[in-house]
């Protein structure tokens, strides 16, 4: 037989090395969040074809001479630019305010294509022109609403209380209809 000196030596198992700093998990995060920012600046920063914007105020910061001609004494005026919502973020409610039938509902499927959201048309007192009414918050998308529809600027108005129609529906923009831009359907 064989020597039991001889017999099978057993390996013993090394301990695993320590692992290595999670160093490289702490970059690869770093850098993952300072590109999730990019975008969502990016995302926030877009300038959309659809956005409008609307100048209220001068055209920019103007210095001009006072009224006495001195240049030493200067006025200025300054502007302010609104962007407008999309179309698609805007709820409009078209009454008829004319003595045309249907013209609520004409003007509701064109408000539609032009990519408005809007409520069922209803019924108004009757005007003597078209009134573009506005909620708080909302009056640059009825200034651009009444551009569309061919409504002049003085159409744009608050929203008074009481409404002019019983419901609004959660409508931002409210368009009573008058006989001059009433067509019938």
């Amino acid at each position: 037989m064989s020597d039991p000196s001889e017999a099978p030596r057993r390996r013993r198992r090394q301990p695993a090395p320590p692992a290595p700093p999670a160093q490289g998990s702490v970059v690869k995060g770093a850098i993952l969040v300072v590109v999730a920012v990019v975008i969502g600046l990016a995302l926030l920063r877009d300038d959309s074809s659809t956005a409008t914007k609307i100048s209220v105020g001068a055209e920019s910061p103007v210095t001009q001479p006072g009224d006495d001609g001195d240049p030493s004494s200067v006025s200025s005026t300054s502007s302010t630019t609104v962007a407008v919502r999309a179309p698609s973020e805007v709820k409009v409610l078209v009454a008829n305010g004319s003595d045309v039938n249907g013209a609520a509902g004409v003007q509701t499927n064109a408000l539609k294509a032009l990519g408005y959201v809007t409520a069922n048309p209803g019924n108004a007192a009757r005007v003597p022109a078209t009134v573009v009414y506005f909620t708080t918050g909302y009056e640059g998308e009825a200034a651009a609403l009444a551009a569309a529809i061919g409504a002049p600027a003085t159409a744009v108005q608050a929203l008074p209380t009481p409404a002019p129609v019983d419901d609004m529906a959660l409508s931002n923009v409210l368009v009573v209809l008058g006989p001059d831009l009433a067509k019938a359907g």
